[in-house]
């Protein structure tokens, strides 16, 4: 009830903003919430929307990145925002799909009442990797048989409690039995530089960051986590192969703060679908192992719904609690 009255008092007080945005919007630079630090999956895609967003709209797009407390920063902040469509953001799995299970009663904002789904964006896959000095496995058999010979012994590293690919790695672990320590990273960028050095032993991440580095040889690939192998690499084995409950496909959309003009919201989510369906950019994103995936608002929106349901029963199956 207080999150409904001061959304609606903000409304009351955008509204010659809005006026003007329904207008000539966009009349100047608009901005894009990203809830994620610089150099993971998520910012990736952010940028590569808002370089081709912004001729689109001749306005330049400024990408603001606000991570922190499991991206529910960031997307707090976007619920703030004044709705006259001049700043809209990115929303995730993480945040519409895993954190209202988690964070129940404490989330920051109302998944369903305070954002204007625009479009799907991404699909990102995961991907589970190992440091090969300190865990010798070869496939996820072998990983499985060593895990459960050195139990407690490893440590992997993911973001904080109930991000995407946390809960993949919680879900793996629960599924096969075993046991190892979270040491929570605020992004993927300084997490991955801590694998390859080996200060933790294995991790799950999005395949965009951690491919490169399974190319170099810094890091050895066991599994995907999607529903399906993955198109950049048919012979990795998934999760679900061995462990079927063990499904994680972590996606990245767009969104609005409730509110915004329908002739903005209807335009912003047009140009950003046609970003993503530009040939450059969908070369780019699948060079990137980023798979676009537009969707129509309505569509978005009943999409977010379905993943929120299916993971909560995921996420208390594997015992996943908020820090």
């Amino acid at each position: 009830m207080i999150r409904s009255t001061r959304r609606a008092a903000l409304t009351l007080l955008a509204l010659p903003a809005i006026a003007r945005a329904q207008g000539a919007w966009p009349e100047r630079g608009v901005t894009m919430i990203v809830p994620f630090p610089p150099g993971g999956a998520t910012d990736m895609i952010g940028r590569m929307v808002a370089e081709g967003l912004a001729p689109r709209l001749g306005r330049p797009v400024v990408v603001d990145n606000r991570p922190g407390a499991a991206a529910n920063i960031g997307v707090a902040a976007l619920a703030r925002a004044v709705p006259d469509g001049y700043t809209f953001g990115v929303v995730s799995l993480t945040t519409m799909g895993i954190n209202p299970w988690l964070y129940k009663d404490r989330l920051p904002f109302d998944p369903d009442r305070d954002f204007m789904p625009l479009t799907n964006g991404a699909i990102t896959p995961n991907v589970l990797v190992v440091n090969p000095r300190k865990i010798p496995a070869t496939n996820l058999a072998e990983l499985v048989a060593w895990l459960r010979a050195n139990p407690g012994r490893a440590n992997y590293g993911a973001g904080a409690a109930g991000t995407a690919i946390h809960v993949a790695m919680e879900m793996f672990l629960a599924a096969s039995g075993t046991r190892a320590t979270h040491v929570a990273y605020r992004g993927s960028a300084p997490m991955m530089t801590d694998l390859i050095a080996g200060q933790v032993d294995l991790a799950v991440d999005g395949a965009a960051v951690a491919w490169p580095h399974v190319q170099a040889g810094s890091i050895r690939a066991i599994a995907t986590t999607g529903a399906q192998r993955a198109f950049f690499a048919p012979e990795l084995p998934t999760l679900h192969e061995m462990f079927p409950d063990t499904i994680i496909d972590p996606w990245h959309g767009f969104a609005l703060p409730a509110g915004a003009p329908a002739p903005v919201a209807e335009r912003l989510s047009r140009e950003i679908q046609a970003v993503l369906r530009d040939p450059s950019i969908d070369q780019r994103m699948r060079q990137a192992v980023m798979l676009p995936a537009p969707m129509q608002p309505a569509e978005f929106a009943a999409f977010i719904q379905a993943e929120r349901r299916r993971y909560g029963p995921v996420i208390e199956r594997a015992g996943i609690r908020a820090d």
